[in-house]
C-alpha cells in the first residue's frame, strides 16, 4: 500500500470517529432536558423520572460491557477449539510414530533373519 492511500485512509478514519464524537455529543446535549420514566426489573421507581442522558450513558456502558464479555467468550471457545485440535494433532502424532518405530521394529526383524537365512544357506568356506 502506498504512503499516500495510508494517509488517506488514517486522515478517513480520524474524520469518522470525530464525526461520532461530534453526533454523540450532540444527541446527549440536546436532550439534557427531556426525563423519562424507567421500569428496570424493580430496580428503579416507574413513578419517579430520570434524565435521559443517564439513561443513554447506563445503556452505552452496558451494552460496551456486554460486548467485552461476549468477545471473551467467543475468544476462549476459539482458544478451546484450537487446544482440542492441537491435542488430537498431537494424539495423532504420536501415534503414526509408535507404527513408524513397531515398523521399523519388524523391518529390523525381518532383516536379522533373512541376514541369518543367507548365511545359513551359504556358510562362510
Amino acid at each position: 500500500m502506498s504512503l499516500a492511500f495510508k494517509r488517506f485512509k488514517v486522515y478517513l478514519r480520524t474524520l469518522l470517529s470525530a464525526l461520532v464524537v461530534v453526533v454523540v455529543g450532540l444527541v446527549l446535549f440536546k436532550n439534557r432536558n427531556h426525563e423519562v420514566a424507567v421500569w428496570f426489573f424493580w430496580l428503579t421507581d416507574p413513578d419517579e423520572t430520570v434524565n435521559v442522558v443517564w439513561v443513554m450513558l447506563c445503556t452505552a456502558l452496558a451494552t460496551l460491557a456486554i460486548w467485552c464479555v461476549v468477545s471473551r467468550g467467543v475468544t476462549l471457545l476459539r482458544e478451546v477449539r484450537e487446544v482440542r485440535r492441537l491435542q488430537l494433532a498431537k494424539a495423532s502424532d504420536e501415534r503414526q510414530k509408535a507404527r513408524a518405530a513397531e515398523l521399523d521394529e519388524r523391518e529390523r526383524r525381518l532383516d536379522e533373519k533373512l541376514e541369518r537365512a543367507i548365511t545359513d544357506e551359504h556358510p562362510a568356506d
